[in-house]
């Protein structure tokens, strides 16, 4: 034990509770109603590890060390971000709530505490040699409370970092060698799509493992051959989360965040040896070539890009002149019925963020999916071992594809037909032969070809005088009993694809009349789910059994022919997890109706807005449902094949499917924009009152941030349960905006919770963070508002460096006097056209 400071220096009632207990060197245990100072420590039993106080610079820190290294090696951080200013330091295990608490004895200020609601009779905080600070029932296994689920920027062998046990372990690096407080540099899952763990700066994507694949993450395949460690990765409803184990109890191992770079160390000794790092070479940096391109390094670890095959730099002049960001773009068009297959061997996946997944089928039916579904970009297995399983399909655009020279796995990409290479024939005949065998495989095309043509015509033609065609063929005829006759078309190139602005793109399953009258009963009022400005949706059951929901466009509705074309266009393309799925349409004489999948829940304001449901959707679920728009959103902005406008997001346009994942829909007003373009106009503004930008609403302006704008306002109604238009008792107009705002300016933003739910004290962080992020989507000025990704990252990220927001725009209390004369519908749920915005 070292000696004590000079006894005239302590406080009298200090100096009484410091002579009652103290702790011995050779301990490993903090028992009840004792501490330790900054002259104390405790060991592991078996010597390996140590926990106590170490400056740096004027300031102290509570961490845990190697105990036999050279050169102290710092694993945890109790108070990385605040530090004792001086060595007053003190760590108690009070009988308060049976809490570890590190405070500064001079003025009792609680620096770090294990801030946990615990039943312990007798607790004891003990150090493991396994370098685990665990706080536990004395004498038993009962932990309550350890080191491991709180990792600073070390991984050590059996600790999990990813998502365990409902929340997020990330790595954050040390700000500096001697500065232990959080960095910028992040490591850590991202659960949307296939989950898989990015290296972040900021805001700003690093490095890439990949996807577990069974056997190692996509890119690092030197996993597979490693005898030295043994790596764990478990997945499944509850949990995804990575570890390691050292095969050889001998030898110490360390996984560091270290900015910009992930090592791991060895050691045998006193010493360490880096066993290897992360990024290994130019390759690794995430997309490095821009999307649809694939980075390979030469002998020299010089990257080498280069276009997949069918695909063409982007921009020349940059590719020329070493610029690849822009990546490749398609020579030639898919076309959905005719495309085919490239194979990349050895190739590390690509960002799974937006890609499905599905473990129970193999690849031959994950290739024929991709095929029947036109916004498929590519495929693979999920799993490598004992010859592959599982399939993960991609929608949009590939990024960040790489080659290894060994490892890695298959992967297919989709280009028309015409860009699939011809495979050279590996018989070992005469020439003769294989002249033979082309001649009779040439003549064996043609008359294929020959016979497909003519098919074709004979087909297009029976579809052109009978229009009886339809995505399931009924054997039975069932009269369509309209409410009102069968005109004839309104619009003839859409109903046989002819017209010359958009009829190729309708590569959609058409249903017949018949088909959907039968589905729905003949549009029995007992299968309505509901009505809006665009008509009715009715609830159907095909043939098949596949339950469905049919939108049926009303005669007068306000959402014209224009409006279905643009709908069915748009959303035939897309494809995510958080996207509705569009079936099939049918186009027959006056008849506009959509088939979509069937949402079990109907839609999100069903719930948030009603006071026997709201308490149906707990914290934890709001907060799951908002991730999903928001990721939904993303692939609309950045990710899908058309980059998309929303124009309409709001809780009426999410539907909420069985499992309570969110999807939107209603793409009837959506707007396609280019890679380049920041803003648009328009003279006919579209919409709803309450989500409308107020750039949007007044001059007709719009951009990704209008839809930023409108998950704002969603993001603030899902926490209080109110809508944005709502009444608010605290003065006249003031709308849920304004509401959030008055009270994150005064401090009391849990407050805005709604009060039919209850957050726990684990989640009150969330919860600030989510209406501050809210608040940054919803400032009055677009450049204000963060993009998708940022606002993605902010909302996953609890250690992220967040911005104070600005005030929000006042929507309705800035244009409501304006939009009087010139709006045909004031009705908050329904979407409206202003024709003349002012």
């Amino acid at each position: 034990m070292k000696k004590w400071p000079p006894l005239h220096l302590l406080p009298p009632l200090l100096l009484t509770f410091f002579s009652l207990f103290s702790i011995s060197t050779c301990t490993d245990t903090l028992p009840l109603n004792s501490s330790l100072t900054s002259n104390e420590t405790l060991v592991s039993s078996g010597g390996v590890f140590t926990l106590g106080f170490f400056p740096t610079g004027s300031n102290q820190y509570l961490g845990i060390w190697y105990t036999e290294m050279v050169q102290q090696t710092i694993v945890w951080v109790a108070n990385r971000d605040n530090p004792i200013p001086d060595s007053t330091g003190v760590l108690s295990l009070s009988s308060t709530g049976s809490n570890l608490q590190l405070q500064i004895t001079s003025s009792n200020k609680v620096l770090w505490s294990t801030s946990i609601s615990s039943n312990l009779v007798n607790p004891v905080a003990q150090l493991l040699d396994a370098g685990n600070f665990v706080l536990k029932e004395n004498n038993t296994n009962n932990t309550v409370w350890q080191s491991f689920d709180h990792p600073t920027d070390t991984v050590l062998p059996g600790l999990k970092i990813g998502f365990v046990s409902g929340q997020y372990r990330n790595l954050v690096s040390w700000s500096g060698s001697d500065d232990p407080s959080s960095s910028n540099y992040t490591f850590k899952v991202d659960l949307s799509g296939f989950p898989e763990f990015f290296l972040w700066n900021g805001l700003q994507r690093v490095y890439r493992n990949g996807p577990w694949n069974g056997v190692q993450f996509s890119g690092e395949p030197e996993m597979e051959s490693d005898s030295t460690f043994t790596f764990d990765y478990v997945s499944d409803q509850n949990e995804t989360y990575y570890t390691y184990y050292a095969n050889d109890s001998s030898i110490m191992s360390r996984l560091v965040l270290n900015h910009s770079s992930i090592q791991r160390y060895v050691s045998s000794g006193s010493s360490w040896t880096l066993y290897w790092t992360i990024p290994r070479d130019q390759c690794d940096s995430y997309d490095q070539c821009g999307p649809y391109a694939l980075c390979s390094t030469n002998t020299s670890n010089i990257p080498d890009c280069d276009c997949l095959t069918g695909f063409v730099p982007k921009s020349e002049k940059d590719w020329d002149l070493r610029d690849t960001s822009a990546g490749c773009i398609r020579r030639v068009g898919l076309n959905c019925t005719g495309d085919g297959f490239i194979t990349i061997s050895n190739a590390k996946l690509p960002d799974t963020t937006n890609a499905t997944v599905d473990t129970t089928i193999g690849l031959e039916e994950c290739r024929n999916r991709c095929l029947m579904n036109c916004s498929c970009t590519g495929y693979a297995n999920s799993d490598i071992l004992n010859g592959g399983s599982g399939c993960v399909i991609w929608a949009g655009q590939l990024a960040d594809l790489r080659q290894f020279s060994s490892g890695g796995q298959n992967f297919y990409y989709r280009v028309a037909g015409s860009e699939v290479p011809v495979t050279s024939s590996t018989s070992t005949g005469t020439k003769k032969k294989k002249n033979s065998s082309a001649m009779i495989a040439l003549t064996v095309v043609l008359g294929l070809i020959i016979l497909a043509s003519v098919a074709y015509l004979i087909r297009r033609k029976l579809r052109k005088n009978h229009a009886n065609v339809s995505y399931l063929q009924r054997q039975r005829q069932i009269s369509f009993d309209s409410v009102r006759p069968l005109a004839p078309a309104r619009d003839k190139g859409l109903e046989d694809g002819s017209s010359t602005d958009h009829g190729h793109d309708l590569s959609l399953p058409l249903f017949h009349s018949s088909v959907i009258a039968a589905a729905t009963n003949n549009f029995a009022l007992a299968n309505k789910l509901g009505e809006g400005g665009f008509g009715t949706v009715f609830k159907g059951e095909l043939e098949g059994g596949e339950i469905v929901a049919v939108k049926r466009l009303a005669k007068f509705s306000t959402q014209g022919t224009d409006e279905f074309k643009n709908e069915v266009i748009l959303i035939a393309k897309l494809q995510h997890v958080n996207l509705v799925r569009l079936l099939g349409c049918c186009i027959e004489g006056e008849e506009r109706m959509l088939v979509y999948e069937f949402m079990e829940n109907k839609s999100l304001d069903t719930f948030i807005f009603s006071k026997a449901k709201s308490s149906q959707l707990n914290w934890l679920k709001r907060f799951e449902i908002l991730k999903g728009v928001a990721r939904g959103v993303l692939y609309l902005h950045e990710d899908s094949r058309l980059r998309i406008i929303h124009r309409d997001l709001k809780a009426s346009n999410v539907l909420l499917d069985e499992n309570m994942n969110p999807k939107i829909s209603d793409f009837g007003v959506a707007r396609i924009f280019g890679g380049d373009e920041k803003k648009s106009y328009t003279n006919r503004v579209v919409g709803t009152y309450g989500y409308m930008s107020p750039e949007y609403a007044m001059d007709g302006v719009f951009s990704v941030k209008s839809d930023v704008f409108s998950f704002g306002v969603l993001l603030l109604e899902v926490i209080n349960g109110k809508k944005n238009r709502g009444i608010f008792s605290v003065e006249p107009l003031l709308n849920l905006l304004s509401y959030s705002w008055t009270l994150w300016k005064d401090g009391k933003a849990l407050e805005l919770l709604d009060s039919s739910i209850s957050g726990s004290s684990n989640d009150n962080l969330q919860i600030i963070r989510c209406v501050q992020v809210g608040l940054l989507c919803v400032q009055d000025r677009p450049e204000d508002r963060p993009h998708m990704s940022e606002a993605i990252l902010m909302l996953n990220s609890p250690n992220a460096n967040i911005p104070q927001p600005k005030q929000p725009g006042y929507f309705s209390d800035r244009v409501v006097s304006d939009m009087e004369s010139s709006s045909s519908c004031t009705v908050f749920d329904t979407t409206v056209t202003i024709v003349e915005p002012r």
